[in-house]
């Protein structure tokens, strides 16, 4: 059975977000995937890389609450992230998972050679909401900014494919119309699933 992994970052339950991340839920497993999302502000998994962490990752022993993480994003073969930008960045809860799930000696490693992924053949769709247009970050070069700071830079740099980036742009004035429309191309992300 094929494995995804959803995991979203927004405080609002009635957040387009979170309703995206429940309609792709619902959508994987009606064709057969074990799916499981993981709503980072339900308050199960801490964000914040702590100096005890760090000193226990580089001592080559991972916290428990990290690797319980970590396996849940071993055996995802499709990984969807689902978060607004804020400041130009991810939230910060979704950035701390970022921080302690994606450590070395698990998703990279340093060698003679340089950097190595070791999540390789994991595939990554993400879902940026935001409040502005995307012509006007296009106009200053930041889509593709964001697509890369956000996608190669974090997942591709683990060795990941980052099959596509998608930009639900203004997002609070959407009326429900608006958000089926997104949610269609939402679902068009994934085609050849």
């Amino acid at each position: 059975m094929k494995t995804h992994l959803i995991i979203s970052a927004h405080p609002s339950e009635n957040s387009f977000s979170n309703y995206l991340a429940q309609q792709l839920t619902e959508n994987f497993q009606t064709r057969g995937w074990k799916t499981e999302w993981r709503n980072l502000y339900d308050g199960s998994f801490d964000p914040v890389l702590s100096g005890r962490d760090l000193q226990t990752l580089k001592a080559g022993n991972t916290p428990e609450a990290i690797r319980k993480e970590q396996v849940k994003m071993a055996e995802a073969e499709l990984i969807t992230v689902i978060y607004p930008l804020w400041w130009a960045s991810f939230p910060a809860v979704l950035k701390g998972y970022i921080d302690r799930v994606l450590t070395n000696g698990f998703a990279y490693s340093y060698g003679p050679e340089g950097v190595k992924g070791l999540l390789g053949g994991k595939r990554v769709v993400l879902h940026t909401t935001m409040g502005n247009t995307v012509e006007e970050y296009e106009d200053k070069g930041l889509i593709d900014a964001f697509k890369a700071s956000q996608g190669d830079e974090v997942f591709g740099f683990c060795g990941m494919t980052v099959e596509n980036h998608l930009f639900y742009p203004q997002i609070t004035l959407a009326d429900e119309e608006k958000r089926n429309h997104f949610l269609e191309k939402a679902l068009a992300a994934y085609p050849e699933l």
